[in-house]
């Protein structure tokens, strides 16, 4: 089979592997769909260390082709999206339900090598059946979309609730379309590309914010007599963007810091935060309960995923993928790689 791997800071290739043979539990997922997101081009750019050679990727979705022993929900021809995030299972953490934070979770493609390959060997639990009208492009995008679906469970969004987000990439156009859903009023989608505000408007956000020529903050506070943003969503990932949250963030409010950053931040007000009695969330990717939710979504079709598609490429076209993905940040929703 082929697959693609990272030997290094943007060294890229394709190579030949042998096709895995599914152990006891798991399914052989041929793998027809893959999708490149932010942490990915991060690895890629060496800005998160990982062991090389390293196969990347972790957003995917396929067809069964073979399954082990002891496999009773799943059979050959299933359409199916992958769970990335392998956890130990047995833990506090993981037995109550909180396996995103099991301290022996592997992400595919970071910790373990990823989805970026024509056959990928995983466990039952770990896959989640694909609605037969869903796309295998679209199918690939369950996994963020459950992170923000993760994200908003605790958040506890409440009809008329006014909610701020801060950058309009794909998650954060999937903030604003899912706030909308839970009933928030205003929604405000903040970003610095007018095509994505344009796509924001498309997810139904009662007002834009173009972070390139207003003041965010101001226009935020405007919006809401002067109060702030009950929830605001800060899913950009700079020091600079978490601060505008926190100062657009209203007394006894939610700040959800949902961009990854591998910044320190230079100042955090602590006085400022204990004024407010703002809460602080840091949600970390998402639990198979999640999962479960984000599939049902999608199927009910309450979300359309395709207009985060931006751009595709054959498999052996990873590099140019990765290359544009990083260096065109501005034209980029999602990459999505075809076998």
């Amino acid at each position: 089979m082929q697959q693609v791997l990272l030997e290094g800071p943007k060294s890229i290739k394709t190579s030949e592997a042998s096709i895995p043979s599914p152990s006891a539990g798991e399914v052989l997922v041929e793998i027809k769909a893959t999708a490149i997101c932010g942490t990915d081009v991060h690895i890629y750019a060496g800005g998160v260390p990982v062991d090389y050679p390293r196969v990347p990727g972790h957003e995917a979705a396929g067809v069964i082709q073979e399954t082990g022993s002891e496999v009773s929900a799943f059979q050959t021809g299933d359409a199916v999206v992958i769970n990335p995030n392998l956890y130990c299972n047995h833990c506090e953490r993981c037995i109550t339900g909180k396996e995103n934070i099991c301290g022996q979770t592997l992400l595919m493609g970071r910790e373990t090598d990823g989805v970026l390959r024509q056959y990928l060997s995983v466990p039952q639990t770990h896959v989640f059946k694909l609605p037969s009208h869903i796309s295998f492009a679209e199918g690939a995008l369950l996994q963020p979309l459950s992170t923000v679906v993760h994200a908003q469970r605790l958040a506890a969004i409440r009809p008329s609730d006014s909610v701020a987000v801060l950058g309009q990439g794909a998650s954060g156009l999937l903030h604003t379309r899912l706030s909308k859903l839970s009933g928030a009023f205003p929604v405000i989608g903040i970003g610095r590309s007018q095509w994505k505000l344009d796509l924001a408007k498309q997810m139904e956000a009662d007002y834009v914010v173009s972070a390139a020529t207003e003041d965010p903050v101001a226009r935020v506070r405007e919006l809401t007599d002067d109060q702030g943003a009950d929830v605001v969503i800060e899913a950009v990932g700079t020091p600079e963007t978490f601060q505008q949250a926190l100062e657009m963030t209203k007394p006894g409010g939610r700040l959800i810091s949902f961009g990854i950053s591998t910044q320190p931040l230079p100042s955090l007000n602590l006085l400022q935060m204990y004024l407010k009695e703002a809460n602080l969330i840091f949600p970390r990717a998402m639990t198979r309960s999640d999962f479960r939710r984000t599939v049902d979504l999608v199927a009910s079709k309450r979300v359309d995923l395709k207009s985060l598609i931006t751009q595709e490429y054959a498999l052996e076209d990873a590099a140019h993928a990765f290359k544009f993905a990083e260096e065109e940040q501005s034209k980029v929703l999602r990459v999505v790689l075809r076998p």
